[in-house]
Order: C-alpha cells, then sequence, then structure tokens
C-alpha cells in the first residue's frame, strides 16, 4: 500500500512475551499478506481463544465492506488489512471453530460477517458486553468502560469517525484498531471469575447460545418479520407474505448494493402484504417504490410464492395487544420488582426482559395461557430466578412490600409479617 507509515511496526511471528500488567501492550502486527494471516490463525488456533473485531462500513451499501480486522490474545495483537489481505477464509474459519473461544465486545454484526461473507455460522462465541451485564448493572457498558471497570486501562477512543475505506491508515488508527481487541482477552479472564464466583457462569453459556443459531443471523425469518412495525396488523397469511418479500428485497438489495430499506421501505413491503397483491401492476401504483419492472415483477412472484402457502406454514401472529388496564398495572408492578431484583442480585435488567415481554407474560399468567416461548421469562435462568418470584407474586404467595434500609427505600419480597411488614 503506497505511503504506509509503518516504520515502527512489525510484521512475522509475533512475540511470546506475555505482559505482566494489560496497561502495557505488546506492539501490534499489520498484517498485509495471506500468508501471514494463515499464520497468526494457526497460532490463534493452538491459543484455543482468540479476541475479535472488525471495522467496516454498510451505510451507504448492502454488503457491509471489511475495512479491518482485529485478532488478539495476550500475548499477541494483529490489525489485518482486507485491502491487501486476498483471502479472510482462515478468519472465518477460526470464528467457526467450536473447539476455540471467540471473545467479542457487542460482537453481533462483526460475527454476522462470518455467517454472511464466510458462509459459516460461529462457534463458542464469549461476548463481553453481555457477560458484564449478568455481574454489573450498568448495561449496555461501552468497551472503554468495561476495560475500566475491570482492568484499570483507560482506552483513547479518538477515531470513532474514521472513514475506514480510505488509505493509508495512520498510526493513530491503527493504534485505535489494535485497543478493540488487545484487551478483550483479559477482560474475558476477569469476568470469567465474576461469573464463576456469582454462580452464573450458566447464565453466560445460556445468553451465548443464540450466537451458534444460524436464525440468528438469517434474513427473512418468522422472527426478523414480526419486527417490521406495522407486522402485528397481519394474519398468518400476511406474515407469510411479508416472509417472502423480506427475501426478494434482500435479493434485489444484494444485486444493487445498497441497504435493503432503501430498495423498498418497510411500509410498502407491509402494504403489499396487507393487500395480498400478486399483479405487478397493482405494486407498482405505490407512491414511494422506485423499482424497475423486473424488480417489481421478483416481489409479485415472492406474493405469489407465499399465497401458494398451506397455512401451517405460515408464520405464527403476534399475540393481541388486548391488554386490560388490571394487566397493565400488574405488568407495571412485575417490571418494579424486576428491576428491583436486578439492582439486588447486581445484574442489567435489560437483559431480564423489555417491557414487551413483561405484559405478555404478565397477561399468560393472569389468563392461564401458555407463555410464547420466545419470552425469556419463561424459561432457562430467567424462569429460575426471576420468573419464579414473579409468578409467586402474581399468585399472592410472595408479598411486595416497601422498605427502608442503609440506602433509603426499595422494594423487599418476602412473607408478610403482623404488622402488615414484609420479613424474609
Amino acid at each position: 500500500m503506497p505511503g504506509r507509515p509503518s516504520s515502527q511496526r512489525r510484521r512475522g511471528s509475533p512475540s511470546r512475551r506475555k505482559p505482566a500488567d494489560p496497561a502495557e501492550p505488546v506492539e501490534p502486527l499489520t498484517i498485509t499478506k495471506d500468508a501471514e494471516l494463515r499464520k497468526v490463525c494457526a497460532q490463534l488456533r493452538d491459543a484455543g481463544t482468540f479476541a475479535f473485531d472488525t471495522e467496516f462500513v454498510m451505510e451507504d451499501v448492502y454488503r457491509p465492506e471489511v475495512c479491518v480486522v482485529q485478532l488478539a490474545t495476550e500475548e499477541l495483537t494483529a490489525v489485518v488489512d482486507p485491502f491487501e489481505v486476498t483471502d479472510l477464509s482462515p478468519v472465518w474459519e477460526l470464528v467457526a471453530d467450536p473447539e476455540v473461544e471467540v471473545v467479542v465486545h457487542a460482537g453481533m454484526e462483526d460475527l454476522a460477517l462470518c455467517f454472511e461473507q464466510g458462509g459459516l455460522t460461529p462457534h463458542n462465541v464469549f461476548d463481553c458486553q453481555i457477560a458484564c451485564g449478568l455481574v454489573k448493572t450498568d448495561y449496555p457498558l461501552s468497551l472503554a468502560r468495561l476495560v475500566r471497570y475491570l482492568l484499570n486501562v483507560r482506552l483513547k477512543k479518538s477515531q470513532t469517525l474514521t472513514d475506514w475505506r480510505k488509505r493509508p491508515l495512520n498510526e493513530a488508527q491503527l493504534r485505535y484498531a489494535a485497543d478493540d481487541v488487545r484487551y478483550l482477552s483479559a477482560a474475558r479472564r476477569e469476568l470469567g471469575r465474576k461469573l464463576t464466583r456469582r454462580g452464573r457462569a450458566g447464565w453466560a453459556k445460556e445468553e451465548m447460545a443464540r450466537f451458534s443459531r444460524p436464525e440468528t443471523y438469517a434474513r427473512g425469518t418468522d422472527e426478523s418479520v414480526l419486527k417490521l412495525k406495522g407486522a402485528g396488523g397481519l394474519d398468518g397469511e400476511g406474515l407469510a407474505i411479508a416472509r417472502e418479500l423480506l427475501k426478494e428485497r434482500a435479493q434485489l438489495a444484494d444485486r444493487f448494493n445498497r441497504p435493503a430499506r432503501v430498495v423498498v421501505r418497510d411500509h410498502l413491503l407491509i402494504e403489499i402484504a396487507r393487500h395480498r397483491w400478486t399483479d405487478a401492476a397493482q405494486i407498482k401504483t405505490l407512491r414511494g417504490l422506485n423499482l424497475r419492472a423486473n424488480a417489481i415483477e421478483a416481489l409479485a412472484e415472492g406474493v405469489r410464492r407465499a399465497r401458494a402457502l398451506p397455512a401451517d406454514e405460515w408464520p405464527t401472529p403476534a399475540p393481541a395487544n388486548d391488554e386490560t388496564e388490571r394487566e397493565a398495572a400488574l405488568a407495571l408492578l412485575v417490571s418494579a420488582v424486576i428491576r428491583s431484583w436486578c439492582a439486588d442480585a447486581d445484574i442489567a435488567h435489560q437483559l431480564v426482559a423489555t417491557k414487551k415481554d413483561i405484559g405478555i407474560f404478565v397477561r399468560a399468567l393472569v389468563r392461564g395461557e401458555t407463555c410464547p416461548p420466545a419470552i425469556g421469562l419463561a424459561h432457562g435462568w430467567r424462569a429460575e430466578q426471576i420468573g419464579k418470584i414473579v409468578r409467586e407474586v402474581l399468585g399472592g404467595a410472595k408479598p411486595v412490600c416497601v422498605g427502608r434500609d442503609g440506602e433509603g427505600l426499595h422494594i423487599q419480597l418476602g412473607a408478610s409479617s403482623a404488622s402488615g411488614r414484609c420479613q424474609d
């Protein structure tokens, strides 16, 4: 790469010296050759664990353009330049290797690159941001705050608006990229200790399991359809149509390499699904649909394909939001109970349940209905830890009181005494 400032950067074999202090990191390697990348990936595989991050651009494209790949252990840090390295498959294979732990921080989009560009599903992922939320109420914690909390290291986040497509990358940019991974292995180790000490290592494993499911990254799934604004008004067949339209839109966006929501706006997809239009001429009448005839015909074909599906292959509509005033009041109470429990347990309430999930869970309990499997409070560690408490509260077995301690007023859960106060 012309103009690359590299007087202080090394290539080749990384130092095997382990830093005594994470505040004194090993100088990063810059990887610009395929052979160098394969060598580093082999060393990371031997280590059995590595930190992973990317810098990519996707604001104006459908296919994210990977501009930098960062890899690290506590002994080495490597910054890969995909503009010079022609084959990133060793990275994707490493991310998908179930025998190697992949350490990330808020890594969903980076892991999605492995699925979408490498054609492989990530495995054995440990996301430090999620893990930290299981031992600390602050969530989501930025990388800078996380390493300060765990390692007492201050990061200089000075390149947040960098255009990573431009070359050459300067020393400040390379240091910034390296900092995104160089401390993650040490942070993961500290988080592992905290999780084990609090008996929450199993919770973390349960949370990380979703990263190893292909449906987490797939487009046009039942879950992604239900997230579309306006999808709540569609019946099963309408949702099936919207699902097929999402797939067609993804193919069009891929062909044009434009963001999917720019190619066809979400509300237009919902409108087509609502009308069940199988005729391209009808679809063409929509205002704001700027597609050529063959692209509109592809949408119409998606509608026809969905309408030919049997009813048992339609997505299940989201439960109707027919919440009563009493159920709404109980949902607010349950929300307060959950947040109080999380504060006492040092866990981020955002990881336990959303407002919507709480409402659905409460309605199911009040009405004696089966809670949808997608609601986390109904299964796993959430059901064991807080779902059980919510059931006891709504069943009258566990009263909710307001008590006072050295920090002031707070919610108390327990059996009521003769005085009407809660007692453990």
